[in-house]
């Protein structure tokens, strides 16, 4: 699985960078892209060559791909974020879950809304679940994954801190946001579930990183 979140294109990050980070995954030719929102920033007008860049990439992807929305979408018009999306082939979860079929058997995906702008129902989204599947859950704020463990998930994959962005020696992160402090990178533990949070593509205020490189995730499930 191909994972990627954050790509904020926008004044400083273009679609063109983001269509090079993802040109990063092509060798290893994942079987499902999974996006974990905040696509754009700063202005709804950057909505279409962001779901473009996204919808390209997903179209040469095998299972194709799920997405759900952060809160940078929501205050950028997040039904016009998702409806652009939809468009370009590209599924998006709001409290809903869908089923992968793939060679190795069945994969859901639980798409949780967004955690700060959104109206998000763990309860809902898990509903329709059948009991014992194996399942993705994909929630752009990664600090509430017990939820998502509760309920069985088998992993969750997270956006929104960045990292952190910006770390200083011996101090830390100093810029992870509400909602991204307790998992803000890389692979952690919530009530024994596995929930990885990506450092994303694109950065927010300030617009700079430091020690804290931009990433896309290959995940294998074994």
């Amino acid at each position: 699985m191909g994972f990627v979140a954050d790509t904020h294109v926008g004044p400083i990050i273009s679609a063109q960078d983001v269509g090079r980070a993802l040109s990063l995954l092509h060798p290893a030719n994942p079987e499902i892209l999974l996006l974990g929102g905040d696509y754009l920033c700063d202005s709804p007008r950057f909505i279409n060559e962001a779901a473009a860049v996204l919808g390209d990439f997903a179209s040469s992807v095998r299972y194709g791909a799920v997405a759900v929305l952060g809160n940078h979408d929501y205050s950028n018009d997040g039904c016009r974020v998702a409806a652009e999306l939809e468009r370009r082939g590209i599924r998006v979860l709001r409290n809903e879950s869908t089923r992968v079929m793939t060679d190795a058997g069945d994969l859901w995906i639980a798409g949780i809304d967004d955690a700060i702008l959104g109206a998000p129902d763990p309860n809902r989204t898990f509903a329709q679940i059948p009991e014992n599947a194996a399942v993705v859950a994909l929630w752009h704020e990664p600090d509430w994954a017990e939820e998502a463990g509760a309920r069985g998930a088998l992993l969750q994959l997270s956006g929104h801190s960045h990292g952190g962005q910006i770390r200083i020696p011996l101090i830390g992160n100093i810029a992870a946001p509400p909602g991204g402090r307790r998992y803000f990178a890389g692979l952690n533990a919530a009530v024994g579930m596995p929930v990885y949070t990506s450092r994303g593509v694109g950065i927010y205020r300030p617009p700079v990183r430091l020690r804290c490189p931009p990433e896309v995730t290959l995940v294998t499930l074994l």
